[in-house]
């Protein structure tokens, strides 16, 4: 088939701009009529940006010329490049049409999807949010990233005495960072109490349930915490 007459006979659509209020559960709408403040009928949690690739530009493209274009792409992406899943997306959180020659012609042809990149500000938050994870535990991460190391560089291929020599060197270079660490780690924690004990404890002393309860959930809160 022709893609310019798939363009033509698939793509395009005449078709009037719905406002947000037209759309309603039992209504289904073409997809090139959501506006850009379209509400969705069954809300969803789907974070738009942050991803970096090669986009462009059919004038004759509903996809391209719309607000959602973004989304109908982070959808492909997150559905792990789902054709299908893209069509029934927009089918129940907007009971909007999709056709799948129209959205495979879209992603194939207007949008480079073979090298995504993540953005650096996006590489810095997680980053920020995964040390987050390690807050007052900081020797503990210190290990893993020792332990890291130390894989790595027992599954290095040494094929000459010098290659044997370094690596040699390296791990033991590591495995006296790894006791150092791991010594720090158990001066600090030495004769703390165990605050899971201290929390039950205070626990059974309560008299009030409400009490009780506000307890608990701060044990949940630190469990969260530490996973």
């Amino acid at each position: 088939m022709d893609d310019s007459n798939v363009i033509d006979n698939i793509i395009l659509d005449n078709s009037k701009v719905l406002a947000v209020e037209e759309i309603n559960q039992g209504e289904t709408v073409l997809f090139s009529s959501l506006k850009h403040d379209a509400v969705p009928l069954v809300p969803y949690d789907i974070s738009i940006g942050g991803l970096e690739y090669n986009q462009k530009y059919e004038p004759k493209c509903a996809i391209c010329n719309s607000p959602h274009r973004n989304l109908v792409e982070y959808v492909f992406i997150n559905s792990g490049k789902n054709v299908q899943a893209v069509i029934n997306f927009f089918q129940k959180h907007y009971n909007a049409k999709l056709n799948w020659p129209q959205v495979s012609l879209h992603l194939k042809r207007h949008c480079d999807l073979t090298q995504i990149t993540t953005s650096g500000l996006v590489n810095l938050t997680q980053r920020d949010q995964e040390l987050a994870k390690w807050k007052y535990r900081e020797h503990e991460l210190a290990l893993v990233i020792i332990l890291v190391e130390i894989d790595e560089v027992r599954g290095m291929s040494c094929r000459t005495p010098d290659e044997i020599l370094k690596r040699a060197t390296m791990m033991e270079k590591l495995s006296r960072q790894l006791l150092l660490i791991k010594e720090k780690r158990d001066d600090v924690s030495l004769g703390l109490p165990n605050v899971f004990e201290v929390l039950y404890e205070l626990h059974e002393k309560m008299l009030s349930d409400d009490d009780k309860r506000i307890i608990r959930q701060k044990v949940k809160e630190l469990q969260q915490a530490l996973n």
